[in-house]
């Protein structure tokens, strides 16, 4: 049975069942933090730390074959260690009285409200569109099937890192919020980090209200696509980076292992973890060389199971191949993805509709032009900034949800000002009104996902509104059996309660699948039936093998967690597929 359309456990079950597996990470990583990193005893460096690690030993055991028995393992080590010591919610209990028992002020009341909205919109269930793709689907694909297809079959599936594979133990537990709520719970300990290292509030105010008013963090915030979590990973390193004058092994191995785990948890991350790893090479090498031997070893342990499970992947092996499996066609295509069709820089801070206003940046950059008097270390931020930034022009992709990191990293650059050259508390209210923005979106969607935590009835519903394809699939599941093996040309294909052999059907992903390895691979799997969109295939190069309509949908309407992006309608189309027919029913032209 497919539990995120068909769950089994209450919601509060499954939020509960996520608190003890964060529980259980905080505690894993304060035993490892105590032994080897005693001068960063923080919660945040305690929950990263745990998570990279058993992240990089589920990926190990992934390349061997042996996924599903690391995840039930995993799983059952962090239930028992977290609750044999839930300290972390008495430490949040304790952070909590003493941010109120402080005065209260406008500040303190809009951070307590936004925080409340991430929590709720942490629990809800599940509705990002990447997320029903491939976030979710590769962890499913894995613990259902035990092996993903060829990355020739699933490109998008093929995208996959760490992060999919460590979001497989809350699914395996059936609680499909873990990793939304993981996120949210590592930028709070991030913060808490920072306010322990630097104990101006007038600061951490600042630094507050300037990350949390981009409209961007709310789509980051509300699914388990793993980009806001290795974005803090990187900001935490490039912190230490600048702040520590005194390099010891400690603070070497520490960044090396930041920079590492944010690498393997999306290749987006290569181009920016690379500048600051280059960095602290040079600077390694420079103070210690002995230490730069470690890093060598980090970098092994943490690339070469990558380079063994893409060197099986692909038939002829290039330097491109230790990162991804991709063809280089398919990854200059998604590096040229926009939001929107402003030019750039322009389509990272101006929305095309307010539907799409969690797809931007904010204006609070412009606040970089009222500093009197910048500091070499700021200065020194700046200059990796836009150094990597001018990389991901070449290379990345410009959008704002990646730019993200960037805003993250200026916004720590804040920290290291002269308040006599930066008047923090004035520049924290005129990003209020920004802010308020965001706290009016996130409000609205805590409101509507805050009732599916009363039953799976309310859960049922809400997906019905806001979970991509949701219902079209939900009526699929009844019309097929569940035995069957189907092709999919629908994205959401963790909803589907057969094995899904996916067909990205945009013209555009279309151009660079593979077809005679494709066409291979349906041999296998003889699936019966294809699920589609469409009313015809003509010039399609399966359209002779596709049979006749088997059912057709009712008219449905358009499911968004945007209320602005709902409206169109739409209905889908089962056909039978000829299987038999496959030596001789394609078209390859």
């Amino acid at each position: 049975m497919n539990s995120l359309i068909n769950p089994t456990i209450q919601p509060l079950l499954q939020t509960l069942i996520t608190f003890i597996l964060c529980s259980g990470i905080l505690n894993i990583g304060r035993l490892i933090n105590k032994n080897f990193f005693k001068n960063y005893n923080y919660y945040f460096f305690d929950l990263s730390i745990a998570t990279i690690f058993l992240s990089q030993i589920i990926f190990i055991f992934f390349v061997f074959g042996f996924f599903k028995e690391i995840i039930i393992i995993s799983s059952y080590i962090l239930i028992f260690f977290g609750i044999i010591n839930v300290d972390i919610f008495k430490k949040i209990k304790i952070l909590f009285k003493s941010f109120i028992k402080k005065k209260i002020d406008i500040f303190k009341i809009l951070i307590l409200v936004i925080l409340l909205c991430f929590l709720i919109i942490s629990i809800g269930p599940p509705s990002m569109a990447d997320a029903l793709d491939y976030h979710f689907g590769v962890p499913l694909y894995l613990l259902n099937y035990l092996k993903l297809p060829n990355q020739d079959i699933w490109l998008h599936g093929s995208l996959f890192g760490n992060g999919e594979l460590f979001n497989a133990i809350g699914l395996y537990l059936n609680s499909d919020n873990f990793f939304t709520f993981f996120q949210f719970l590592a930028l709070v300990l991030f913060f808490e980090f920072l306010k322990n290292k630097e104990k101006d509030n007038s600061k951490l105010n600042f630094l507050f209200f300037f990350i949390i008013s981009s409209p961007v963090i709310l789509f980051l915030i509300s699914g388990p696509k793993p980009l806001l979590f290795p974005q803090l990973l990187t900001t935490a390193a490039l912190y230490i980076f600048i702040k520590e004058k005194k390099f010891k092994i400690e603070n070497i191995l520490l960044i090396g292992i930041l920079l590492m785990g944010s690498a393997q948890y999306k290749l987006s991350f290569i181009l920016s973890c690379t500048v600051l790893g280059l960095l602290v090479l040079a600077q390694t090498f420079k103070n210690d060389k002995k230490a730069t031997s470690y890093l060598f070893l980090l970098l092994i342990l943490f690339f070469l199971p990558k380079s063994i499970y893409n060197f099986n992947q692909v038939s002829e092996f290039g330097l491109i191949n230790i990162f991804t499996t991709l063809p280089d066609n398919f990854l200059n295509n998604l590096s040229n993805f926009r939001d929107n069709d402003f030019f750039y820089p322009f389509n990272l801070f101006i929305p095309n509709s307010f539907g799409s206003i969690t797809t931007i940046l904010g204006f609070q950059l412009l606040l970089l032009i009222f500093i009197k008097k910048i500091t070499k270390e700021f200065k020194l931020i700046l200059i990796i900034t836009f150094l990597t930034i001018a990389l991901h022009f070449i290379f990345g992709q410009q959008t704002a949800k990646i730019y993200f990191e960037f805003l993250l990293w200026i916004g720590i650059g804040f920290y290291f000002l002269n308040k006599k050259y930066f008047n923090y508390k004035f520049f924290t209210y005129f990003l209020i009104p920004q802010f308020i923005l965001v706290i009016i979106v996130s409000f609205y969607f805590a409101t509507v996902s805050f009732v599916t935590l009363i039953s799976l009835d309310k859960r049922d519903k809400f997906m019905k509104k806001n979970s991509f394809e949701y219902e079209a699939i939900k009526w699929s599941n009844n019309q097929i059996s569940s035995n069957d093996v189907i092709i999919s040309e629908l994205r959401s294909n963790v909803f589907f309660a057969n094995e899904v052999i996916p067909l990205e059907s945009s013209e555009n992903i279309l151009r660079f699948l593979k077809t005679k390895e494709y066409v291979e691979y349906l041999k296998q799997k003889n699936p019966k039936f294809i699920v589609s969109y469409k009313n015809n295939f003509n010039d399609h190069f399966l359209a002779e093998c596709i049979g006749s309509v088997y059912k057709t949908s009712d008219i449905f309407e358009k499911s968004s967690r945007n209320p602005f992006n709902t409206g169109e309608k739409y209905k889908i189309y089962i056909y039978h597929f000829n299987s038999d027919k496959l030596n001789y029913c394609t078209n390859f032209k």
